[in-house]
């Protein structure tokens, strides 16, 4: 592998601003308390799905593929970059593992981005799909769907990050240290820019938007939603009665699980601005200028594009009354007492949908 010619401006000495102790233990505790954090809940969202036969549609499973991703987000990523921001920048991992983090968190970080497209798009079928959804989205088309994913995440970053320096003809990368060869690169990274950002951003909220129509139209097609009018025939044939009876629990509880399910994709979207929209707007301003964006502020960025790993599995317990229950369970020293607690008040409920039917 060559050198980068001495043209090249990032061969000149500059003056590397040591990290004083001061900062080094506070951001120190801050990285670990993040990685447990993320960790800790992506690991119970996974153990969750796995024991729980009921959470088991083809929406849970793409929860839990997100899950696992974020779990290796905490488990890769988040490390290794922890170790190279406390020692001053420096990598001490040598360059092949560089390369294999670098392929690793770029295809992690895409693959959580096609995750949240792959659920807005499910629930919009399901919307839109209704009774045959079932029938058409099989376990077998989500596993698929996954793969794709996975395939796509690979090979939007991966290639050019383990050849840009052979096709260049030198690597811009000085001794122990690890970064992206393209960092630089002002048409490249202002593409991928509105490759994982810009378009994404665009379908899912678009998606959302739909999703949010379709729920209101439906609202507005059945706006009683808590009583139904039917003809209940009395003693008398020749007479008929026009009486307001309850409406099924299942159909309640389809509306309000509808918008209890586009709220939680409204908070992955919101998410998903918060934590990218700071790291691609630094990327691409690096790439034209790089003085402009100090080494420090730029990992803080890049952290905080992982913290959304940390925030997802609250969303999951928000959203879902099983996850919430795992999830104490989990986190309780009487987790026995909770989970069977949590059994019987899933029980009961039930029971009465049953018997109203």
């Amino acid at each position: 592998m060559s050198t980068t010619p001495k043209t090249d401006y990032h061969n000149e000495d500059e003056g590397i601003i040591l990290m004083t102790l001061g900062v080094q233990i506070p951001l120190a505790i801050g990285l670990v308390v993040l990685i447990l954090i993320s960790f800790t809940g992506n690991a119970m969202t996974v153990t969750a799905y796995l024991r729980d036969k009921k959470i088991c549609s083809v929406y849970d499973c793409y929860l839990f593929n997100l899950a696992i991703t974020d779990l290796l987000v905490s488990a890769i990523s988040l490390p290794f970059n922890t170790v190279y921001i406390l020692m001053n920048f420096t990598w001490p991992f040598g360059y092949a593992i560089c390369k294999v983090y670098l392929v690793c968190d770029f295809t992690l970080c895409v693959q959580s981005i096609m995750l949240m497209l792959i659920i807005s798009l499910d629930r919009l079928l399901l919307i839109q799909m209704s009774s045959s959804y079932i029938i058409r989205i099989t376990r077998r088309v989500g596993i698929a769907q996954v793969a794709g994913a996975w395939l796509i995440s690979f090979l939007v970053y991966s290639p050019a990050i383990i050849g840009w320096d052979a096709w260049k003809g030198y690597s811009i990368l000085k001794d122990m240290e690890c970064h992206t060869e393209f960092a630089y690169d002002r048409v490249f990274m202002t593409i991928t820019a509105f490759v994982d950002f810009i378009i994404p951003f665009v379908c899912l909220a678009s998606l959302n938007a739909v999703i949010y129509v379709k729920i209101k139209q439906r609202s507005k097609v059945n706006p009683v939603t808590s009583m139904c009018v039917q003809s209940v025939s009395t003693d008398n044939s020749s007479n008929r009665t026009t009486t307001a009876v309850p409406m099924p629990p299942a159909v309640r509880d389809f509306g309000r699980h509808h918008r209890k399910a586009a709220k939680f994709l409204a908070m992955l979207v919101a998410a998903f601005l918060v934590s990218w929209a700071p790291y691609t707007i630094t990327t691409v301003l690096k790439s034209f200028c790089d003085d402009c964006v100090n080494n420090i502020v730029y990992e803080l960025v890049l952290i905080s594009l992982w913290m959304k790993s940390a925030v997802n599995p609250f969303l999951y317990a928000y959203n879902s009354p099983r996850y919430r229950m795992h999830f104490r369970r989990f986190l309780s020293c009487n987790d026995r007492l909770l989970f069977w607690k949590g059994e019987q008040a899933v029980k009961p409920e039930i029971r009465v949908q049953n018997t109203a039917a």
